[in-house]
């Protein structure tokens, strides 16, 4: 079980910022919730590159464990960076 960690961390970058686009969204339609699941493949797509860039960076930090914590942190500053994004927007 200890080597499939690093992918459950992995795939973690994309339920927890569909579990938090979700449950904040009021009106669930079925066209809401596929909005928000490509919303939330952006956001761990954004993870994974945070992930990647710092390992490019600091190569040291290239272990799984790592660097599927480093995925989870990215996705969810991918969420937050969209939540900014759309305050400052202004978009409803």
């Amino acid at each position: 079980m200890d080597e499939l960690l690093p992918s459950w961390l992995t795939l973690a970058g994309f339920i927890l910022p569909a579990l938090i686009l979700i449950l904040k969204e009021h009106p669930r339609n079925l066209a809401t919730v596929s909005y928000l699941m490509v919303i939330a493949g952006f956001c761990l797509l954004g993870g994974l590159l945070f992930s990647a860039a710092l390992i490019h960076w600091q190569p040291g930090i290239g272990k799984p464990l790592l660097s599927s914590s480093l995925v989870v942190l990215g996705a969810l500053l991918s969420l937050g960076g969209r939540t900014l994004w759309l305050r400052w927007l202004k978009v409803d």
